[in-house]
């Protein structure tokens, strides 16, 4: 036994060697890894997060009750939706295997002296597999503890208007965080594992790996997440309709008893709709959002970098310039969510206490700060990993497009207050419009919403345009002066 032991031994520290030796190799390496920690790093500090939620009382055993009921219904919905999807991603995954295998080797790519025909398919279907385990992991995390923050909601509202806010918004929070950490992991995990293998079956010793095919490579990555997402948007979704309208028909209509009266069985059909629609569907759906703005954020760099003639170092950053965006959106908006309260207490119960704060402006104010922090560490991350010793000034113009982005994301949300806000006139107008009728009521409804979009559509032009004029304005140019 003695010699099985002292194998074991020399192995672990001698597979610790070759993986820092590896992860050491290149720039690209090194932050691929950087990321994958920060992800994990989240994914810990977020279950911190949900243990503070979990520690919160859960009110009466009225109130347990029907939270039983619909974590029960929730659950046991998600897990026969996702079966299924399972299944049919599987199928899917095995098809896409077969394409692959029917398809020609593309002429003249470097991945041809990595990579045979089978390998292609292979790693297609497994990152296909791995993006839609990450979608249905992330679409479980908010159904998870949405089922259980919500009773703990109610019950701190009871007492205290500050606890109930910060509970919901760090229930959010935590969703939110498994989110954007996955996605991160996920394809930073692929982008290791890639890299691995261009670093073991490199053609010629010590020769550069071509770091910018390997976004191509995870494309099915993005497709796994979309699958799952678009069947749980659409399952979750129909059926938190036809719950919803089936629980207004025969509460309201047929038995003329309250809106979300605990009485109607269909009320609860309707709550655990609400959770798998808006909760896990939109998880799903997000996180699908996030890897196909990487992966196509990391191909478009990687495309661009090599037609500018980049070196290898330089090329680096630009490839994994989103993963790196990404991770510090884990930061600033973990930082955001702590700022985020308003006074303890109630006006019932404290007659100096004053009106409740809206929960929009308290929002707001963390928005506000993540906005700040975003655009400090954007410029460092921007003055880091952007930089080209050509063209010295280069990153100042990226860091352009950036601010560019944070402020029509701060003016859509300036734009939906306004158009959906009761404190504003468009909502005003229906109000006021439902006065006369319902006929007037759906013109100036339409009509409202019909104009909301325009701002939409013009703020979203000025955007790309200033972005394209100032990366335009970067100088950089490919080997043709292009």
């Amino acid at each position: 036994m003695k010699p099985i032991k002292y194998g074991l031994m020399a192995g672990a520290p001698l597979s610790i060697i070759i993986f820092g030796l590896f992860v050491s190799s290149s720039t690209s390496n090194l932050i691929a890894f950087s990321a994958n920690v920060v992800a994990c790093f989240f994914i810990v500090l977020s279950m911190t997060m949900l243990g503070e939620i979990m520690e919160k009382p859960q009110g009466p055993k009225s109130m347990i009750e029907i939270a039983d009921t619909i974590r029960e219904g929730s659950e046991g919905f998600f897990m026969t939706q996702y079966g299924t999807i399972f299944k049919l991603a599987f199928v899917c995954s095995m098809g896409l295997f077969g394409i692959y295998m029917m398809r020609e080797p593309i002429a003249g790519s470097a991945l041809n002296a990595y990579f045979t025909t089978t390998g292609m398919a292979f790693v297609t279907s497994i990152s296909f597999l791995l993006g839609a385990f990450c979608s249905a992991v992330s679409g479980y995390a908010g159904i998870w503890v949405s089922v259980r923050a919500n009773v703990r909601v109610a019950a701190a509202a009871r007492n205290c208007y500050n606890d109930s806010l910060v509970i919901c918004f760090k229930g959010g929070a935590f969703a939110a965080i498994i989110n954007v950490a996955l996605a991160i992991f996920g394809i930073s995990s692929m982008y290791l594992m890639l890299s691995a293998h261009f670093f073991l079956n490199a053609p010629v010793p010590d020769s550069k790996p071509p770091i910018e095919e390997i976004p191509a490579l995870l494309v099915g990555f993005g497709f796994g997440a979309s699958f799952v997402a678009m069947f749980a948007q659409l399952g979750g979704g129909i059926y938190t309709k036809a719950a919803d309208v089936g629980a207004d028909l025969i509460g309201k209509v047929e038995v003329g008893i309250p809106e979300d009266d605990p009485r109607n069985p269909a009320v609860v059909a309707d709550l655990v709709g609400d959770n798998v629609g808006d909760c896990a569907g939109q998880c799903a759906d997000l996180f699908e959002s996030i890897s196909a703005e990487i992966i196509s954020a990391m191909i478009l760099g990687g495309v661009m970098a090599n037609h500018a003639g980049l070196d290898f170092e330089t090329k680096s950053g630009f490839i994994l310039f989103p993963l790196v965006v990404h991770s510090l959106d884990l930061v600033v908006s973990t930082i955001a969510v702590y700022t985020v309260k308003t006074k303890p207490g109630l006006p019932s119960r404290d007659h100096r206490y004053g009106e409740l704060e809206d929960p929009l402006n308290v929002l707001k104010r963390g928005y506000y700060v993540s906005l700040v922090l975003a655009m400090l560490g954007l410029f460092w991350i921007c003055r880091v990993f952007l930089f080209i010793p050509t063209s010295p000034n280069a990153y100042l113009w990226f860091f352009g497009c950036s601010c560019v982005g944070i402020v029509v994301s701060f003016l859509f949300v300036a734009i939906t207050q306004y158009y959906t806000d009761y404190m504003y006139g468009p909502v005003q107008s229906i109000a006021h419009s439902s006065q006369m009728g319902s006929a007037t009521n759906i013109i100036t409804g339409l009509s409202v919403g019909l104009e909301s979009t325009g701002l939409p559509v013009v703020v979203i032009s000025i955007g790309i345009i200033s972005a394209y004029y100032m990366g335009e304005a970067s100088g950089i140019t490919n080997q043709k002066g292009q």
